[in-house]
């Protein structure tokens, strides 16, 4: 299965539109019939999710669960889902599947953008990962592995708090990731797990 990521453009598709899902803008193209196959919140199977909550955190949830399931993982304390993208989302289910809450904050690329448009002496910078010096000298450095330390922190305070089965998904996944395998061995990465879980329930409403 291959993903594509980028603005919506109907045009890239080799056939009909056969679901979607958005939290943003709805693509002014859409037809009447492809509206109607717009996947909501309605149409997830997660118990306790409230009205107002995003449909991308409710499908990535969703998708963790039954996955987890599938692999027999350990969810006697429920599942904590960590969503690395603009934002950095955290969702917590119980150990019956329930939506439970969570935690938002800015994402990886946000943070570095608050900073620099935020004040007058730090640079502008290219979104790279940063490196694994803990206490850069430089300042392009010392700013990106601040926030990567600071996105870590909250996710192991997370985990402390809730010691649910852990999946990370979202762009920038393999950055935490790669940072929490030393602690959390049984970590279950999946950067496109919203989508798997987007096509999984395309897939069942036929």
């Amino acid at each position: 299965m291959h993903f594509h990521h980028g603005s919506p453009d109907l045009a890239r598709l080799d056939g009909e539109l056969g679901g979607w899902a958005a939290v943003g803008p709805v693509p002014a193209q859409l037809t009447s019939a492809a509206l109607e196959r717009r996947i909501t919140l309605r149409n997830v199977p997660l118990a306790g999710c409230p009205p107002w909550l995003g449909v991308d955190r409710a499908i990535g949830a969703w998708a963790g669960w039954t996955r987890s399931l599938a692999l027999s993982l350990d969810l006697s304390s429920g599942l904590l889902l960590v969503d690395a993208g603009t934002v950095l989302s955290i969702t917590v289910l119980s150990p019956g599947g329930e939506f439970v809450g969570g935690q938002l904050i800015p994402g990886y690329r946000l943070q570095l953008l608050a900073m620099t448009k935020g004040t007058e002496a730090l640079p502008e910078m290219v979104f790279a990962a940063p490196g694994q010096e803990p206490f850069p000298k430089d300042t392009v450095a010392a700013m990106r592995r601040g926030v990567l330390q600071a996105m870590v922190s909250v996710v192991r305070d997370a985990q402390k708090a809730c010691g649910g089965m852990l999946w990370l998904c979202g762009g920038d996944a393999e950055l935490l990731a790669t940072e929490l395998r030393s602690s959390s061995p049984q970590l279950q990465l999946d950067p496109e797990l919203q989508l798997r879980g987007l096509f999984d329930l395309m897939d069942a409403s036929g």
